[in-house]
């Protein structure tokens, strides 16, 4: 059986660099997790990482503040879309 918005397919990355990506606060899955299928927002999330590091060659440096400035946006994108339901409804 697996969780609903799981993910198949063939990956650009391996368990080591996943683990490397874990500890550098970059994917938020637990150590456990690691070898088991990621959700699809973990997989995308990886692979713009790969795109990050391999394509363009950006720095881990680089790749954190990207990561960091991509959370915060996820984060207002949420608190505004609460903010407009809650208007509606209001």
């Amino acid at each position: 059986m697996t969780k609903k918005g799981t993910v198949f397919v063939a990956t650009r990355f391996d368990e080591d660099m996943l683990r490397e990506w874990v500890a550098a606060g970059w994917v938020s899955i637990e150590e456990s997790e690691i070898g088991q299928p990621l959700s699809e927002a973990d997989h995308a999330r990886c692979n713009l990482i790969c795109d990050l590091q391999k394509d363009m060659g950006i720095n881990e440096d680089g790749i954190d503040v990207i990561i960091n400035l991509l959370d915060q946006i996820h984060g207002l994108r949420r608190a505004l879309r609460e903010t407009l339901d809650h208007a509606k409804r209001g």
